[in-house]
Order: structure tokens, then sequence, then C-alpha cells
């Protein structure tokens, strides 16, 4: 009968892998190397691996959205307006509301 070809022959059990890590034979890598694992100017540049690079350049294709389309521009400060007013108006409700309850106070004495 012949062997089973399919399988590789397995290590006996007792077999210590040892792997030595010479941190000389990196250093003379990394010297005979020396801008392998730089990127380049244009590419760090246009980082788009990078999240923080994503959304950088989504927030300033906003800004420069709104800085150059005036309808945009029109649209921001007319809601900003109205949530303003909103505001305000609410603020001048909870002012007179005070003041009634107040008046109802002091009345009552």
């Amino acid at each position: 009968m012949s062997q089973d070809t399919k399988t590789p022959a397995l290590p006996p059990a007792d077999y210590n892998y040892q792997y030595n890590y010479d941190p000389s034979y990196a250093q003379s890598q990394a010297a005979a190397y020396p801008y392998y694992n730089q990127p380049s100017a244009v590419k760090s540049w246009f980082d788009f691996s990078n999240a923080n690079y994503a959304k950088g350049f989504v927030i300033g294709a906003g800004v420069a959205l709104v800085l150059a389309n005036p309808a945009v521009q029109k649209a921001i400060v007319s809601g900003a307006v109205k949530l303003w007013s909103g505001v305000q108006g609410g603020v001048e409700e909870v002012k007179e509301r005070i003041h009634d309850i107040k008046a109802e106070m002091s009345s009552k004495e």
C-alpha cells in the first residue's frame, strides 16, 4: 500500500520551532532601503487610507461648497435666522411666564 500524498507529513509532537530575531539584520535591511517605507510628497497629501484625512477632506469640501454657492449660503443664513428667532421667542415666552408667576405670588400675599 502506498502512502497518502494529499496530507503532508507532520513533525513530531516534541519538535520545537525556534525563530530567532536578530535586530542587526532588521537595521541592515532598513539601512539598505531607506526610502522604501516612506511615502512620497504626493502620497502624503492624498492619503485616503487615513480616516482622519477622509473626514477632513469631506469637511473641507463642505466648507468650500458653502463658501462658493450663493444658494446654499442663502439657505443656511435663512435657517439660522429662523432658528435664532425661535430661540429668542422661546426665551421671551419663558420670561413672560416667570413675570406672570411672580405677579400671581405677590397678589396672593
